[in-house]
């Protein structure tokens, strides 16, 4: 049986294959599916791997685990070993997962299911739509209150009519298409 540590990264992922005697092989391999498929073919059925978890991790988890006996998602966060080591380098992380899983002392995180990952998704998605939502808001509130600092640093008072003023609030409230809002002679300076 041979124990494997993996540092995965966005572009790479860097492997230590630890047998039991102790003797050890350190490879690199890119994160795509040939560099996924050459590792794949160097796995037995009889082996335990351990990865970092990363934002990739389920689709590299999802293309090993069946070559594989046992893998094991290590949570970095508890894995202090690789946190606070002094000598940080993949090969060197590598090596630390390879080690720990041999003594099976890894804080592993659980394999939620399909559906659960893909709800997860969404709802990250989400929160990054309403993130940015709530960004532009505040772009349009930050620009509409200069050009009115604007305009009253000049002498000008400016005043909207009610439809204008109506149809710019529901614009920035989110619910309202650009074709709606006022022009610009619904608006009088004086």
């Amino acid at each position: 049986m041979r124990y494997i540590g993996v540092d995965l990264h966005k572009t790479n992922f860097v492997v230590c294959f630890l047998n039991e005697d102790e003797t050890l092989q350190l490879e690199s391999f890119p994160l795509s599916k040939a560099g996924i498929s050459r590792f794949t073919s160097e796995l037995r059925k009889e082996d335990a791997v351990a990865i970092e978890v990363t934002q990739n991790i389920y689709y590299f988890y999802d293309r090993i685990k069946e070559f594989v006996a046992r893998v094991v998602l290590v949570d970095t966060y508890r894995f202090a070993i690789i946190a606070s080591s002094k000598k940080k380098t993949d090969k060197a992380d590598a090596l630390a997962l390879a080690r720990f899983l041999k003594l099976d002392h890894l804080p592993q995180v659980p394999v939620p299911s399909e559906r659960v990952r893909q709800l997860r998704n969404l709802l990250q998605a989400r929160e990054t739509l309403v993130g940015l939502r709530t960004k532009l808001k505040n772009l349009g509130h930050a620009a509409l209150t200069r050009a009115r600092d604007r305009a009253f640093a000049f002498g000008f008072r400016v005043r909207c009519c009610p439809r204008a003023a109506a149809d710019t609030r529901r614009l920035v409230g989110g619910r309202q298409s650009y074709s709606r809002i006022g022009t610009a002679t619904d608006c009088r300076t004086r």
